[in-house]
């Protein structure tokens, strides 16, 4: 599983928006590192590590949504969306290797050729199926990974802002007269 990167340069006393933007540098890294060529076909075990990190990387954005207004909103979409396709990619990945030992096991067993070409047609759809997820996964992916969207990214995690809103029982600060 992929380990998360760690955090350098965050301190206790250090201004909050300085923090965020190390703790979102820091996840951005991460995440870009498990497949950093598109064009390659990733295995298994980086897709993992994509979403894994993904997860880091949505959380931390999630929580630190308050100091970036407005600017976070569109990389936490494209993140949950990706999380969605990676976890049925590996459910599929999953249930193929459920099947594929059954199938060896019947084999084995010389059971019926009914039961082994009923498995035989279950790991094809679920193939298929990992398929297309991997082909709408890949589209969000070489999106993600344009220079220009990434460019962006990094000015979105730049220079947040403090606009915390007054809570309702907190008390409203009088404006100087």
């Amino acid at each position: 599983m992929a380990k998360p990167r760690k955090i350098k340069k965050v301190a206790p006393g250090q201004p909050i928006t300085q923090s965020a933007e190390r703790i979102l540098r820091t996840r951005l890294k991460e995440f870009y590192s498990h497949w950093a060529e598109p064009a390659d076909e990733p295995t298994p075990e980086q897709l993992h590590n994509l979403r894994i990190s993904g997860k880091r990387l949505r959380y931390s954005a999630e929580q630190l949504r308050e100091l970036y207004p407005d600017r976070l909103a569109l990389l936490i979409d494209l993140l949950k969306r990706s999380q969605d396709l990676l976890g049925e990619i590996q459910d599929c990945v999953t249930q193929r290797a459920l099947f594929a030992a059954e199938k060896t096991r019947l084999e084995k067993r010389s059971s019926s050729k009914d039961e082994q070409t009923l498995l035989v047609k279950i790991l094809g759809d679920y193939e298929q199926r990992q398929a297309l997820l991997f082909v709408q996964f890949r589209e969000i992916w070489q999106g993600m990974t344009l220079p220009e969207f990434r460019t962006s990214l990094k000015a979105m995690v730049t220079s947040p802002t403090i606009t915390r809103k007054p809570k309702n029982d907190e008390p409203q600060q009088a404006s100087p007269t």
